[in-house]
């Protein structure tokens, strides 16, 4: 039964997903540009990996995301500073938080302490 659930909740996900890119592009573009998903998916990924899949968790780490992308640009239009370094920040908060995750779920215990 789960399976099923499962099966079907990602063909239901899918086809909305498909239905809103038809009408991204039929309705608004009115051709298919290069340009029309600038990586959402991929900040998806990091967004969800940050809340550590917790649904209630997803609103910060959005929030998160969304800050240090914006405050890159500005810092880039003020400053000179190249706006990839928003992904620098990005990228470390993910490696940060799966190291942390690697070392909660795999505690290294000493070998050879005896009281």
């Amino acid at each position: 039964h789960v399976e099923r659930v499962l099966i079907s909740t990602a063909l239901l996900s899918g086809a909305l997903a498909g239905l809103a890119g038809v009408g991204e592009v039929g309705g608004v573009h009115f051709q298919v540009m290069s340009d029309i998903s600038p990586g959402y998916g991929y900040s998806g990924i990091v967004v969800a990996m940050l809340a550590r899949l917790n649904p209630l968790g997803v609103v910060p780490a959005a929030i998160f995301l969304a800050a240090v992308m914006t405050g890159a640009e500005a810092m880039s239009r003020a400053t000179g500073v190249p706006a990839f370094l928003s992904d620098v920040i990005q990228g470390t908060a993910l490696l940060a938080m799966l190291v942390a995750l690697l070392f909660t779920a795999y505690r290294i215990r000493r070998v050879g302490v005896a009281r």
